[in-house]
């Protein structure tokens, strides 16, 4: 179900920013991974690893997921941008485990509903 705050209201810059909402909207993006097969846990763990090590945390983005798939966002306050999304998306489909993926449009990340449903 989508949040939204309710409309119409004047709200003060500071409100907005609190409430991440107007010029500080931030904005993230869902990835969805299909694996050629079922990974053990150690595999799991060192696919899960390498991403965020040389993927995630290297653009200065967050991840909250699993191997299967997750949602991305900018670490602390800011937004993802379509080049993360992209990066984050090559980076995924030049593992050899990987076999599709695929990284949703840019949305809010507080306010658009659950982002793993």
């Amino acid at each position: 179900m989508k949040w939204n705050p309710p409309p119409s209201r004047h709200r003060s810059r500071r409100l907005r920013k609190k409430l991440r909402i107007g010029e500080f909207r931030e904005w993230g993006f869902r990835v969805d991974v299909e694996l050629h097969r079922p990974l053990a846990f150690e595999e799991q763990n060192a696919l899960l690893s390498a991403l965020l090590d040389e993927s995630i945390e290297a653009r200065g983005l967050a991840y909250g997921g699993s191997v299967g798939g997750g949602f991305v966002s900018r670490w602390g306050r800011g937004s993802a941008t379509e080049d993360d999304r992209e990066a984050v998306s090559a980076w995924l489909s030049a593992r050899e485990e990987v076999k599709a993926v695929t990284a949703g449009p840019l949305r809010d990340a507080w306010h658009d509903g659950p982002h793993y449903a």
